[in-house]
């Protein structure tokens, strides 16, 4: 028990980094960016993380493991997948340190692979609709952020033109 202890804690603590990185650059609750005095971490992270994880403990393992599956594959794998086919369509000037194979079919095979794990699950529509409230309240609050502060989609992007000799 110990050590199931130790574990999940140091997985906290490393997590609730995350948060409080964001909240450092001004991307986050300003909340989250206060440190222990004495231990120099990030306490309010670390103590929401556990507040939303220990209200997982009311539901069942099998629910908690199927509700991370569908998120993770929604939001980490799908949204990525999709989210690189629409950078490199509407930013071909950025500089790309790396060249995907065949690129995009290996991002549109694995987005089908995912998306035939995500539906054949049974009970998956419940699941899935929790993965859509997640991603359409984080690109709400993004959106709301975003034209607080002027920044992109609010914003107007000047491409500049480079002029041979200069």
């Amino acid at each position: 028990m110990w050590t199931a202890f130790a574990s999940v804690f140091s997985l906290m603590l490393g997590y609730s980094r995350v948060p409080y990185a964001a909240a450092l650059d001004g991307n986050y609750f300003k909340a989250f960016a206060r440190v222990h005095l004495e231990g120099r971490f990030p306490y309010v992270s670390l103590l929401a993380l556990a507040a939303v994880a220990a209200l997982f403990c009311f539901l069942s393992l099998a629910d908690v493991i199927a509700g991370l599956v569908v998120i993770r594959i929604t939001l980490q794998f799908l949204v990525q997948a999709i989210g690189l086919i629409v950078l490199r369509i509407r930013r071909p000037d950025l500089p790309r340190p790396f060249r995907m194979w065949l690129y995009p079919l290996p991002a549109l095979a694995a987005s089908v692979g995912f998306l035939f794990v995500l539906v054949s699950r049974t009970n998956s529509l419940s699941q899935i609709r929790y993965a859509a409230l997640i991603v359409i309240s984080g690109v709400t609050i993004y959106l709301l952020r975003a034209r607080r502060h002027g920044e992109w989609p609010f914003r107007e992007y000047v491409r500049t033109e480079k002029i041979a000799g200069n």
